[in-house]
């Protein structure tokens, strides 16, 4: 009864995220059409330059998107260094801002249903339930922020505005809408919780808010290589009840399944993947993605028959390890796997080990392409075989 009220209660903040969105645009095309296409119309205007005028609202709108979405990130990191948190990278349309060895570096990453995303490392005693909703809606706020102050400038009383600035204010203040409704409503993006949810789930859930600060940790100690305190972690679902439709506690079986692959413990690793297997298609795609390509490492690395790997390595599975070999270790790690056991083919294998080798040296989590190398190199060794 609960989890229907639950999906109930989501399916209705959806709804209204939705159409609260559809309005804030509906109510941004009919000013522009009201207020700058219907006059230019009507005056002594040419056919081009309505043209002009609308290639301009269409450049603005994408710009003023792309604005709010730094804004956003920028959001979260201040709310987060503001109670003592430490910057570790901060993501854009596909470009990672992140530092190692004390200098800023430039490279790519995407994740799906993110267009933004800012990593900040905990304190390592934790945080306060309002530092961590804090941390949450920093980016709402600032995109708040943002739009409340383009609002002022554009109806400000006695102020007359060229074409140029009141469509670009214009644009500013109906994506500010849209995506303060999107991230602020408690909904799913492309299955994942927004800002939104994560406040809801992290406020009500104890374990939420632990797996939320603990994987943020793993992250952290990783693009800083802190081997030590990689070590010191341990596994977050151990005796504990898994929901397999939260996102959130999928993340925690997630991240014990990397600790176990970085300690090469892969007993401890085939257990968290038997006990995630029987709930693969309650997963969000990402996460069921993520596990599928750890399902078929493991697969490889010990007796199995071809078509084992045959069945997980479906068109869509073959397509995620595709897209995500081009900027990503791990998933180079898995096609090395699959190129040197499952196809015998020691040629292939040797061009995409040289690409793991370019990957990794850009790759802005150092510490995960390091353990990535120990990865690939059980396999090139042959001590797989040795199992």
């Amino acid at each position: 009864m609960g989890n229907i009220k639950k999906t109930f209660l989501h399916k209705t903040l959806r709804i209204a995220a939705l159409f609260i969105g559809g309005i804030a645009i509906g109510f941004g095309v009919g000013f522009v059409i009201g207020k700058i296409i219907k006059p230019a119309l009507h005056a002594d205007i040419s056919a081009a330059d309505v043209f002009l005028t609308i290639l301009l609202a269409a450049i603005f709108f994408i710009l003023s998107f792309i604005i709010h979405i730094v804004i956003h990130e920028a959001g979260h990191m201040l709310a987060a260094m503001a109670r003592g948190w430490k910057f570790l990278s901060f993501m854009i349309m596909g470009v990672v801002l992140s530092r190692r060895d004390g200098r800023f570096r430039l490279s790519r990453f995407s994740m799906a249903g993110a267009a933004g995303q800012c990593l900040m490392l905990p304190p390592e005693n934790g945080d306060t339930p309002f530092g961590i909703a804090l941390y949450n809606a920093g980016g709402v706020l600032a995109n708040l922020l943002l739009t409340m102050i383009a609002s002022v400038i554009m109806f400000m009383p006695s102020t007359h505005h060229s074409l140029v600035t009141t469509v670009f204010l214009l644009c500013i203040i109906i994506s500010g809408l849209y995506l303060i409704v999107m991230n602020g409503i408690p909904n799913k993006l492309a299955g994942l919780p927004n800002d939104g949810l994560n406040m809801l789930n992290l406020h009500k859930d104890e374990f939420s808010t632990m797996v939320f600060l603990r994987s943020m940790r793993l992250i952290g100690y990783l693009m800083q290589n802190d081997t030590s305190r990689l070590e010191a972690m341990t596994y977050m679902c151990d005796d504990r009840d898994i929901n397999f439709s939260n996102p959130i506690h999928v993340m925690a079986l997630s991240s014990d399944l990397s600790l176990a692959m970085l300690h090469m413990d892969f007993g401890k690793a085939n257990a968290i993947m038997q006990r995630a297997e029987p709930h693969m298609s309650r997963m969000v795609t990402i996460y069921r993605n993520e596990l599928t390509l750890e399902r078929i490492y493991l697969t490889l690395i010990r007796p199995h028959y071809p078509e084992d790997i045959n069945r997980l390595l479906d068109k869509s599975i073959s397509k995620y390890l595709q897209v995500q070999s081009v900027f990503r270790p791990s998933a180079l790690r898995v096609q090395y796997a699959l190129t040197m056991i499952h196809e015998a083919d020691s040629c292939k294998a040797e061009k995409i080990y040289e690409k793991f080798q370019r990957v990794s040296r850009k790759y802005y989590i150092q510490g995960e392409a390091e353990y990535e190398q120990q990865l690939v190199d059980f396999v090139r060794s042959g001590r797989y075989l040795q199992q």
